[in-house]
């Protein structure tokens, strides 16, 4: 069976490449995603979204990449509300792109990880991320929860929309690929 030719950019098939569709936005809190490996691999992964359409942003691998300095953006007990830094000189703004047991597991192995101090985002709309399960309605896919940052910490609500409509289409691609029935089956879709 031939292999099918991947962009080496987004990594999709060349017939659905999305980098024509994105130009890079400036923005003014360097952003810094921690990749775990099985999500490097993901097909419909976001974070890759977030490398090509953002100024400032490195996608890492986590478990081979020394943590980079900055504040985590993840909830917990120990997390302040993002709006505590709205006041602070912008700094590397640190993502984990895993599932969220996986990111968890990457807090638990990595004490500088852990380090870091840490925020959660404050009341995100809900996820139009509908190809996965997520854990409670909260839940965002990585490239949601940076937008959700980058717009509440620049008061630019609506800055990022381009690059929530990459992942709307790629999330709309799957669908139409797996078929209305299937996907509602497998992932409780109502009207």
């Amino acid at each position: 069976m031939a292999r099918r030719i991947r962009c080496p950019h987004c990594q999709r098939p060349l017939a659905l490449c999305y980098c024509a569709t994105l130009t890079p936005v400036p923005h003014v809190w360097p952003v810094r995603i921690l990749q775990h490996a099985a999500e490097a691999r993901h097909a419909l992964g976001t974070a890759r979204i977030a490398a090509l359409g953002l100024q400032d942003c490195q996608l890492l691998p986590a478990h081979t990449t020394p943590v980079p300095t900055g504040v985590l953006i993840y909830p917990g007990p120990d997390s302040q509300p993002l709006s505590a830094l709205l006041d602070t000189a912008p700094q590397p703004l640190i993502f984990l792109d895993a599932t969220w047991r996986k990111s968890r597991r990457l807090l638990l192995e990595s004490a500088d990880l852990a380090a870091l101090p840490r925020y959660q985002l404050e009341k995100p709309q809900p996820s139009r991320y509908r190809i996965r399960r997520e854990p409670h309605a909260d839940a965002l896919s990585t490239l949601e929860a940076i937008v959700h940052a980058l717009e509440t910490l620049e008061a630019a609500p609506g800055h990022y929309g381009a690059l929530l409509r990459v992942m709307d289409a790629l999330v709309d691609e799957q669908i139409a690929h797996m078929g209305e029935t299937r996907f509602r089956r497998n992932y409780g879709a109502q009207d």
